[in-house]
């Protein structure tokens, strides 16, 4: 992280002001729950720099009076997809993949074998533009594939797939990788079995496609209408939140887990955020969590059944 004194903005030849840089951030929490530190303004002035000439504005404060006055509705969504950060790669960190095939694929497996359980839920609460949940589906059918049980097979996972921006959701539906993008993280043997060349990109099976429900959805809302899951992906979106916003996301999260759920947040660790309602578990090195069992959530009449 960079240190800078901003209490001039020199370093910005003032293009961006100090009370510009609070009314956006303000703007930027208040929608999207991301906060901008003051040494990272910069952040502001080149992502919305360009969506301010769009709009004809010659300063931020005249772009924000923009902004409130409604005159452009698709605005307030296009600041939104400028400002997300939106790093991914296939099977990042390779750890919490590891964890699914070894660990908790077969236990799922087999309760849903047994009828214990009769589907098995997954939700990537920030998908991007859709490596983690592809890479989620691909590793569950390929653990099919080697594992068979009878009855078993993709169609008993429900997989859904969630963001803030819009612009990475249309990338993620498409399914439908550049050169570059493809080589990030995929090894060889699942691009040969899940990927087909079509001309300079490359597409996922369409099984592996259709495989995922995905919905803009912003972080900060209920959780309820998505009904219960057995993991939930929250990995590397709770740095950008306030600390009080972490622990309100994690709550939620913990409301919407099976007792023995699991959440994976990253290779980072936030005891504090997790010592009420979760254990911890370690593989390599990572650190996930499982709600612990005695943890209930608050009935709600919100819960229903999928999201469709």
């Amino acid at each position: 992280m960079i240190g800078v004194d901003f209490s001039p903005f020199q370093n910005f030849q003032n293009s961006i002001s100090e009370s510009e840089f609070l009314l956006f951030s303000d703007y930027i929490k208040k929608n999207s729950g991301i906060v901008i530190p003051r040494e990272k303004a910069y952040l502001i002035e080149t992502r919305l720099s360009k969506l301010m000439a769009d709009t004809g504005t010659d300063s931020f404060s005249e772009f924000y009076k923009y902004l409130s006055s409604k005159s452009d509705p698709s605005l307030h969504q296009k600041i939104i997809n400028a400002m997300t950060t939106n790093e991914t790669l296939w099977f990042r960190d390779d750890a919490p993949w590891k964890v699914l095939e070894k660990i908790t694929l077969p236990k799922l497996v087999g309760d849903l074998a047994s009828g214990k359980k009769m589907r098995a839920r997954i939700w990537c609460s920030a998908v991007s533009t859709g490596q983690e949940v592809y890479s989620t589906v691909m590793c569950v059918d390929n653990y099919l594939n080697k594992n068979p049980v009878k009855g078993v097979d993709l169609s008993k996972f429900d997989f859904f797939a969630t963001d803030i921006s819009s612009r990475v959701l249309d990338i993620a539906k498409k399914g439908r990788y550049d050169a570059i993008s493809i080589m990030r993280g995929l090894s060889d043997y699942y691009k040969s079995k899940y990927f087909i060349k079509d001309g300079s990109a490359w597409e996922i099976d369409p099984k592996i496609r259709n495989a995922v429900r995905f919905s803009q959805y912003n972080l900060q809302d209920s959780y309820h209408i998505f009904g219960m899951f057995d993991i939930i992906f929250c990995r590397y979106v709770l740095i950008y939140f306030s600390d009080q916003q972490k622990k309100e996301i994690i709550a939620k999260m913990s409301d919407i887990l099976i007792d023995g759920g699991l959440l994976f947040t990253g290779n980072y660790v936030l005891y504090e955020l997790f010592e009420k309602d979760f254990d911890s578990h370690y593989y390599a090195n990572l650190t996930y969590y499982s709600k612990r069992d005695n943890v209930q959530p608050e009935p709600s009449s919100e819960i229903k059944a999928v999201v469709k």
